[in-house]
């Protein structure tokens, strides 16, 4: 069963800004956040479990999300371009 993915409205802007290649990265990376978001790593190194994780997108993206196990639900958070 896959999770719903809900963009804050400040990830919402901020993916607005992205450049057309940072987009389709991130289209990636949401489509995997809708299947193991726990596959990202831990934002708290010191909490492994910890349920607000990061994932790399492209070679210059970073997303951060909260993942909400019982709603099946993935709220992204913060998108981060370097480039």
């Amino acid at each position: 069963m896959s999770y719903a993915v809900d963009v804050d409205p400040l990830a919402e802007q901020q993916i607005s800004a992205l450049p057309v290649p940072a987009l389709n990265a991130l289209a990636e990376a949401v489509a995997v956040l809708e299947l193991v978001p726990w596959n990202g790593l831990p934002i708290n190194k010191g909490n492994s479990e910890g349920a607000v994780r990061q994932l790399p997108f492209g070679q210059l993206g970073m997303i951060t999300y909260l993942i909400l196990d019982d709603q099946r639900r993935v709220d992204l958070l913060i998108v981060t371009w370097a480039g």
